[in-house]
């Protein structure tokens, strides 16, 4: 999953929240993690990776990768998880009763938090999704496309990732299937493991 999803199965606390993003800037054990940041942070972190480990396997997610892999290979997986994000988004009032807005804007205000000692392509990141409420953008799949991008900029190769919107298009149908299928079952999913 990406960012918005993992933010919004996240307990709502910042240290929570912080741990559900910081999860994939960070290596280590989860007690090396505690002794770091603090016991919330890592269990946030540890929590995005159970997130993670039961969305690789889950048959509808499956699915939607299967659907892109011929044109995209082994990006399929990160076009996906971005798009995800999008019908999260579109479908925002099925899986959620607050206010999309409401929402986006403490998670704004949890993750404009400073006090640890963050890796740099953290706070690089997470400055600009702060500064630029990029979150907001997965509406427009212009915009999905042009996250696509970055993210395919940070590779030292070329991939297709730039270009992907076209084939999300041609599979918007069976991927917003697959998604509506999955994502409550990830929701009980992610119910059962909330660490407390």
């Amino acid at each position: 999953m990406n960012y918005l999803a993992h933010l919004f199965l996240s307990e709502p606390s910042d240290e929570r929240r912080i741990g559900s993003i910081l999860a994939d800037f960070t290596i280590g054990t989860i007690d090396d993690l505690k002794a770091k940041y603090t016991k919330d942070i890592a269990s946030g972190i540890k929590h995005h990776r159970q997130i993670d480990r039961y969305t690789d396997t889950h048959p509808a997610v499956l699915h939607s990768v299967e659907a892109l892999r011929k044109k995209y290979g082994v990006y399929s997986g990160i076009i996906v998880d971005v798009v995800f994000d999008h019908f999260l988004l579109k479908h925002w009032d099925r899986f959620s009763s607050e206010p999309e807005a409401h929402f986006m804007e403490s998670i704004y205000q949890s993750l404009n938090r400073w006090d640890w000692d963050f890796p740099e392509r953290y706070q690089k990141v997470i400055g600009h999704m702060v500064k630029t409420k990029w979150l907001d953008c997965y509406h427009d799949l212009d915009k999905v496309s042009y996250a696509l991008k970055r993210i395919g900029d940070r590779f030292s190769r070329e991939t297709p990732l730039g270009q992907a919107i076209e084939g999300v298009r041609d599979s918007y149908e069976l991927i917003e299937s697959d998604f509506l299928e999955f994502f409550p079952d990830l929701m009980d999913f992610s119910d059962s493991v909330v660490p407390h």
